[in-house]
């Protein structure tokens, strides 16, 4: 940290460094030994950016009682180890270490079995943030490592296994909490918070000796598709385990995939006026649920007077919230993804969400599943989580392009209205049939009347 105070003619500067051994603690210098010093100052552009960042302290202000960054119930690496609620499932990492080695480590002792991670330990501290993890030497980090490792995997093999349902001896296990659903689901909550994360690789290190790559898809298949994770119907791609540092990058990469393609930087802004669900139902847009369960999937489709915007289905509860705050915060780090693919979604739908009748159209048409409480909930919901957010201009530009051009076409607005009055309820509807049917029984009335007036004028004359 540093501190500058400038006084006077003498244009000198006080500046207060920490964290320095090669200079005072403080003291007055210079102005020109100030430019020196910015001058002479070397940034190393080699360093390694950590994989594993924390939260950005303007989300963790923003969100701070939706109590969504923070493990409920199990830690994972060091950055809420030790902390206090959290002791229960600390203690059951050890003999769940002891019991994955017994059952699946294929003849490979214990002990060969932690070198294998102490191998990796020191790539898996440049993971972290720098300063996060000195307080654990090179043993304790790694023995942190393993036995965190051992727990997720643990997990995994159960829901693989679903040992939930299949009745497994209850002796064999090793605490009857990780069988029950309602601790399996803050367990898998706790897994996908960005601040409580593994690196990928120690992961990897242990199930290349206990598990084929077969199994090893399974493993991490049964954790991103368990209910707590994926209310989705539609499958998930093949995973890249090499190339993901961590669980929560493996789920958003899943949710926020898009084929790369090249956007005409004048449609980017061209959404002039933002419109909500129920302004587009007045404009002849009706919306559809999309066949995958990306969050970028999202097409318009423009036909005669009529338009129809797919959109991709989401559940909302009490264990998906923090998923998606994080996968957010992951978006929003320093070093996170460059491409914005969640955050510009939430973007959207906080467009598109305005009033709880917003949020009943979309759940009418099947966009939204809301178990989290009422409509209005859920539209603050979606309000408050895109808030001081900036999406990706380039993410649905084309969609928002087509929509702008459809609401700007003015005999498509006419016509989209004249249905909407019309036709928008049974009652409506039949109010207009009946109209018709009278104006043409009144027509019916007049041509016979007037056909029947000159045939008697012809015999007549």
């Amino acid at each position: 940290m540093t501190t500058v105070g400038a006084k006077g003619e003498s244009q000198s500067a006080e500046i207060t460094q920490t964290g320095t051994k090669s200079q005072e603690s403080s003291g007055k210098i210079t102005k020109v030994e100030w430019l020196i010093s910015i001058e002479n100052c070397k940034v190393d552009e080699t360093a390694k950016k950590s994989q594993i960042e924390r939260v950005p302290s303007l989300l963790r202000q923003s969100n701070s009682d939706e109590n969504c960054y923070d493990p409920i119930v199990v830690s994972i690496g060091p950055y809420h180890h030790g902390k206090p609620g959290l002791e229960a499932f600390e203690q059951l990492k050890i003999p769940i270490a002891q019991k994955l080695c017994c059952d699946h480590s294929n003849q490979v002792s214990l002990e060969s079995l932690y070198e294998e991670v102490a191998k990796v330990g020191k790539s898996a501290r440049e993971c972290y943030e720098k300063g996060s993890t000195e307080d654990y030497d090179d043993e304790l980090f790694n023995r942190m490592m393993f036995l965190d490792a051992c727990f997720v995997l643990y997990l995994m093999f159960i829901l693989k296994e679903k040992n939930v349902s299949s009745g497994t001896d209850k002796e064999q296990r090793v605490d009857p909490r990780l069988y029950m659903g309602y601790y399996q689901g803050l367990m898998i909550s706790d897994l996908f918070l960005l601040e409580n994360q593994i690196p990928l690789l120690i992961l990897k290190v242990l199930m290349d000796f206990m598990f084929n790559s077969e199994i090893q898809e399974e493993l991490i298949q049964s954790l991103l598709k368990s209910p707590t994770i994926s209310k989705s119907r539609h499958a998930f791609m093949k995973l890249d385990l090499d190339g993901s540092p961590h669980l929560l990058h493996l789920i958003w990469k899943q949710l926020s995939f898009r084929p790369i393609t090249k956007v005409r930087e004048e449609y980017w802004d061209i959404w002039e006026s933002y419109r909500t669900v129920t302004e587009l139902d007045l404009a002849g847009i009706h919306v559809k649920p999309s066949q995958t369960g990306n969050l970028t999937d999202v097409e318009f489709k423009s036909r005669l007077f009529f338009g129809t915007l797919t959109l991709p289905q989401i559940v909302i509860d009490d264990l998906t919230k923090p998923l998606l705050f994080n996968l957010v915060a992951y978006e929003m780090c320093p070093h996170g993804p460059s491409d914005l693919g969640i955050t510009s979604y939430f973007c959207l739908m906080d467009y598109l969400i305005d009033r709880a009748d917003d949020v009943k159209e979309l759940r009418k048409r099947k966009i939204l599943v809301n178990f989290l409480g009422s409509d209005q909930e859920l539209a603050q919901f979606f309000n408050k989580i895109a808030k001081d957010l900036v999406p990706d201009a380039t993410i649905y530009a084309e969609a928002k392009r087509k929509i702008e051009i459809h609401c700007q076409n003015k005999v498509q607005a006419w016509m989209a209205e004249w249905v909407h009055k019309y036709f928008s309820s049974p009652w409506t509807l039949l109010a207009f049939l009946g109209a018709i049917l009278v104006l043409a029984l009144t027509m019916a009335q007049t041509y016979f009347a007037a056909y029947t007036y000159y045939t008697s004028e012809s015999k007549t004359s």
